[in-house]
């Protein structure tokens, strides 16, 4: 098995089934598995998982004219969509669908790489949607030089218009660099390139360096990526448009300002700002945790968040991580909230936030 594709699932009817529409050309592979973890949807999720399964399996057998075979596979569909609902899995030759109770993306994430048997894992969350051309592209790839992280491209979906993700990687700064180049590339970067989903992962790696995701974390993918970029020695890039992110969605955790998302962005600041990176990459991933240290400042002016003493008095702490980046503006903000504190400088970066 050369490619594991892991989807968390919890009440995207509404998404779902184009998710899994852009991911069903690459299932012809026999070296791919699709694995759909249901976080204990209440919504009509999993009927379409099981739609969904049906409809491919039943395409591969067409292919093959073996139609017994298909008859066999619905009875077993239709027998396991029992066993599904007391937790138990239900797959295919390369579709494993497994039911969990709501235990958040995190954890149906971690279930799908325990559960997987590719050389390399992709995330695509439910609601957003691919270019399956890419990873195509990729498995036809020779495998003899094969890198522990595979960067993709990325734009956001809205409507059936597509806008800059804000990552704009250059092969050159990337293909046959060292991990310092790479990761001296990244830092020219707008944002953090930080997801999970546009990239291309060894499972070798995730597996010997325990990079699962934190559970009960909003945003575990800073966290996560942190930890991969200071555990991954090697790089590649492809080319293409690969991931959809939707935006405007109603119940999205992304893009939402809460006192928990404020609480959890500070512990991963907090909790990355005691790690000890290795001393040739430290600078880059001081760049990468003080851009999400503006982002926190910024969001804590957001309206109807009230930030009390001890969260102001955390972050002004942690002001310290701006002196230890590569970025010459990062170094210079670092006067000013020593100066003016959190709250106002949180409000200058409203004003100059294009220029950040």
């Amino acid at each position: 098995m050369d490619l594991s594709i892991v989807v968390p699932i919890y009440n995207v009817e509404s998404y779902l089934e184009a998710c899994l529409n852009s991911i069903e050309p690459i299932l012809s592979n026999e070296n791919v598995e699709l694995i759909l973890v249901n976080d204990g949807s209440k919504d009509g999720s999993e009927d379409i998982c099981y739609k969904y399964i049906d409809k491919t399996t039943n395409n591969k057998q067409q292919t093959t004219n073996n139609k017994q075979q298909t008859t066999n596979n619905k009875q077993q569909t239709t027998n396991n969509k029992q066993q599904t609902t007391n937790n138990t899995r239900y797959r295919t030759p390369n579709i494993k669908y497994i039911y969990q109770d709501n235990q958040g993306t995190a954890e149906a994430r971690n279930t799908g790489i325990k559960n997987s048997n590719g050389k390399y894992i992709v995330f695509i969350d439910s609601d957003d949607f691919i270019n399956c051309q890419v990873l195509l592209d990729f498995l036809s790839k020779d495998d003899i030089d094969m890198p522990d992280v595979v960067f993709l491209n990325a734009v956001k979906y809205d409507k059936g218009s597509v806008s800059h993700f804000g990552e704009d990687y250059q092969p050159e700064k990337i293909l046959k660099q060292s991990k310092v180049e790479v990761l001296k590339g990244l830092c020219r970067f707008r944002k953090f390139p930080g997801s999970a989903c546009n990239k291309i992962i060894k499972r070798e790696l995730i597996i010997k360096e325990k990079l699962f995701f934190e559970k009960e974390v909003y945003a575990e993918d800073i966290e996560w990526s942190m930890r991969l970029f200071n555990a991954a020695t090697t790089f590649s890039y492809l080319d293409g448009c690969y991931y959809y992110y939707r935006q405007g969605r109603k119940d999205s955790k992304t893009g939402t300002v809460s006192e928990k998302s404020i609480k959890s962005l500070l512990y991963i600041l907090e909790k990355n700002a005691e790690m000890e990176f290795n001393r040739d990459i430290s600078s880059y991933l001081y760049s990468f945790l003080s851009y999400e240290y503006l982002v926190l400042l910024f969001i804590m002016t957001s309206k109807n968040i009230e930030c009390d003493a001890d969260i102001k008095r955390r972050a002004y702490h942690l002001r310290f991580m701006l002196l230890k980046s590569n970025k010459l503006i990062y170094k210079m903000i670092f006067p000013i909230i020593t100066l003016l504190g959190v709250d106002i400088t949180g409000r200058i970066l409203k004003v100059i936030r294009g220029n950040v």
